[in-house]
């Protein structure tokens, strides 16, 4: 159990920590900030949250899959290497992402939001993305050291629990709340960095090789786009529009909906490496037993939360405040898309971890006009339920259009393999 299943147990366990963290910073915005400033808030975090991504444009993904592949060889290297190669790329786009996105604050708050008080929350936002970019850089680079707690924590949890000590201290606001992110995501990237040198292998006496990490970044940055636009489009497009009122309300429920997303992420990320270095070895019955146990892990872990907020939304809503309570028909909505979300967890790592990722960037690319149409068709008659219709619709589109995918490319599926095993040991006890 521990040799087959103990990774497993400790990346959930850093999962379990998010949640008080993550959720702790959302009900402390919730809780402490007026309906309109919560909205306000969630804008320019997502914006914010966007922009830093195209600051990564998937470097840091392509990063893990790459030095997963040296090491699995032996190659430190090159594994060194490419994290030099990386470092250089993403703190380049993101300075420049910083600088443009600090040059638009005032037209996007004055001509698309209408909102020119605005400008110096953007201007704020602006500040976090080269720490959250070289964060993440270090918790790519820890997963392609095959040290995926680590990763973890820099990934998800620690600058969210960081903001919960720093806000605890302040009296907020909007402006202090974004203040107060940017500098938990400048300490995160300080420890992050701290964690990858501890672990980094000692430097080689032959030089690397580094694959062009751009170019795959590229490749697998669609999946990112589209789980990045999911989040940040929605508060966006309502913001603009629709009301703040209406941006808050929808992003309060798409944060409970992700309690479910936290846990099947934490299994995609454990096992991004394992597929890479897998499928480097060429061994395909291994891949097959390593995405269908990571699926029904997952879904272990997934099921109980989906019950919960299927039963009670309204009750869970009004953790965060009462006048968070009509958004539970949204919350219903989008519980739809996250279904299928989690019945297909690990399909588009397998695919962008198995070389197949111009497959995903077509199939992205489908997913992103899902999104978009259904943001400008439903959110200015259906305000924060219309957010939900279009982002269900597009995890439906992704979740159907990966099986599809992997099937054609793969010769399997992880729910299909699940389904498979599951029927063999049904048969076997009868």
């Amino acid at each position: 159990m521990r040799t087959r299943h103990g990774g497993s147990l400790v990346t959930t366990a850093t999962r379990l920590i998010d949640i008080p963290c993550r959720y702790g910073m959302h009900l402390m915005i919730a809780l402490r900030l007026p309906l309109d400033q919560v909205g306000a808030f969630y804008i320019v975090f997502g914006t914010m949250s966007l922009a830093s991504g195209l600051g990564r444009l998937g470097v840091d993904r392509a990063l893990t899959r790459e030095m997963a592949r040296a090491l699995a060889h032996g190659d430190s290297a090159s594994a060194r290497a490419a994290l030099w190669r990386a470092l250089a790329l993403v703190l380049a786009l993101s300075v420049g992402l910083a600088i443009l996105t600090a040059a638009l604050a005032w037209p996007i708050a004055r001509h698309v939001m209408d909102k020119p008080a605005m400008t110096p929350l953007f201007l704020i936002g602006a500040l976090s993305i080269i720490p959250l970019n070289l964060s993440s850089l270090t918790a790519g680079a820890l997963a392609g050291l095959h040290r995926v707690t680590e990763s973890q924590i820099v990934y998800t949890w620690l600058w969210p629990g960081l903001f919960c000590v720093i806000a605890f201290l302040l009296p907020l606001d909007v402006a202090l709340a974004l203040l107060a992110i940017a500098g938990a995501m400048a300490l995160a990237a300080v420890i992050g960095t701290a964690m990858l040198f501890h672990h980094l292998p000692a430097r080689p006496a032959v030089r690397g090789t580094a694959a062009p990490l751009l170019s795959i970044g590229l490749s697998l940055f669609s999946v990112e786009l589209v789980q990045l636009l999911i989040s940040a489009a929605p508060p966006f497009v309502l913001g603009a529009l629709s009301t703040t009122d209406a941006v808050g309300l929808y992003a309060i429920a798409w944060r409970v909906v992700l309690v479910i997303y936290m846990f099947v992420s934490g299994v995609a990320s454990l096992v991004s490496p394992r597929f890479a270095r897998l499928y480097m070895l060429h061994d395909h019955a291994g891949l097959r037993r390593e995405a269908r146990r990571a699926l029904g892990f997952a879904l272990a872990l997934a099921l109980l939360p989906i019950a919960l907020v299927t039963i009670e939304p309204t009750r869970i809503l009004m953790l965060f405040g009462a006048h968070f309570a009509p958004a539970a028909s949204t919350l219903r909505i989008l519980l739809i898309g996250q279904l299928a979300a989690a019945l297909t967890t690990t399909t588009p790592e397998l695919l962008g971890m198995t070389g197949y990722a111009r497959a995903l960037l077509r199939l992205n690319a489908l997913a992103l006009v899902t999104l978009l149409a259904g943001l400008v068709g439903f959110v200015p008659s259906l305000g924060a339920d219309g957010a939900g219709i279009a982002t269900a619709a597009t995890m439906l589109v992704n979740a159907i259009g990966g099986s599809i995918v992997a099937q054609r490319r793969l010769g399997f599926t992880p729910i299909g393999e699940l389904y498979a095993a599951l029927s063999r040991r049904r048969s076997a006890m009868a």
